[in-house]
């Protein structure tokens, strides 16, 4: 009989890092974090799925007793002035990346956010939310990617230009890029294959149904600075991402991670924290922002639906 080999961590039980502060119940996690003086900031989302945003009044929220900032896309830098891509897991372009944390003219999606208030407590947030005046002029949504892609297709974007074609187009398109990778002969490799497969698979969105909602807590300080509590995958790339929808120089922002229920990569862009940041600093309080279950699948990260031809 062979003796019994002893390995470093093959059968043994580590203890997990984050373990024991999770089963006691000691992780602070995003909506854990409070400060001195917070009050709470809650977001108005698009009832429609594509629409121009023809007036915004904020001035009836402000009238009610303990709502302290109000806010819409007009506090933001314009978005189309931001440049470049974002980095991280999923580079995207920094102007959907604005135009995302706050709809400017036009809504995209069912749940986008058109403004934002902070009060001394969440139900007087929810109530002022009701008395925020918007007027839309609809337009046809897109549902599925062949709609999207058809050539008579509503433009989401008016000035998206397919990126990637050998001559570059001149009429806008809900095409973003064309992506062409070749290696090796593919006819020689055809000719010689035994049995050759062609299907077309389609799957549909899909959300990583994290466990834990999105949340965030902002404080500005005296000196212009200001510092962001949230659950996130990535700090780093939160700060980045802020600052550059803010308008600020990223040393303005210090972010800190809490411990996360869960992410999935759904948790390395934004979404709350410029909103929590703008409040705070209008109000001149802590503000925090929690979403419930129904923003996080109207409103966040889910994989885009695909159709894939495979031969």
């Amino acid at each position: 009989m062979s003796a019994k080999t002893t390995y470093k961590w093959i059968g043994s039980s580590p203890v997990r890092p984050d373990g024991v502060d999770k089963v006691t119940g000691r992780a602070n996690f995003g909506a854990d974090h409070s400060e001195p003086g917070m009050i709470y900031g809650k977001v108005l989302r698009s009832p429609i799925a594509h629409g121009r945003i023809q007036s915004i009044d904020l001035a009836p929220a402000l009238q009610i007793p303990g709502v302290l900032a109000a806010m819409c896309g007009d506090d933001f830098p314009d978005a189309d002035a931001i440049q470049g891509m974002s980095s991280g897991e999923s580079p995207a372009d920094m102007r959907d990346i604005a135009r995302n944390v706050m709809a400017r003219d036009k809504v995209l999606y069912h749940g986008h956010p058109v403004a934002a208030v902070a009060a001394t407590s969440p139900e007087i947030a929810e109530e002022a939310l009701k008395h925020i005046q918007v007027t839309y002029e609809a337009l046809p949504p897109v549902l599925t990617l062949d709609q999207a892609m058809a050539q008579d297709a509503p433009l989401l974007h008016e000035d998206q230009i397919t990126r990637g074609l050998p001559e570059k187009p001149t009429q806008a398109s809900n095409i973003a890029a064309v992506l062409t990778l070749q290696r090796g002969d593919l006819k020689a490799g055809f000719s010689q294959a035994d049995i050759i497969i062609e299907e077309t698979y389609t799957t549909p969105t899909a959300h990583q149904g994290y466990i834990e909602p999105h949340a965030v807590v902002a404080r500005c300080n005296e000196d212009g600075r200001a510092s962001i509590w949230c659950c996130t995958q990535g700090p780093f790339v939160v700060r980045s991402l802020s600052a550059q929808v803010l308008g600020w120089d990223i040393g303005r922002l210090k972010v800190t991670p809490s411990e996360i229920g869960g992410g999935f990569g759904g948790k390395t862009t934004i979404y709350l924290e410029p909103l929590a940041v703008k409040l705070a600093e209008k109000s001149g309080r802590p503000v925090k922002m929690v979403m419930s279950r129904g923003d996080v699948f109207r409103a966040t990260g889910p994989t885009s639906a695909s159709r894939t031809h495979v031969k």
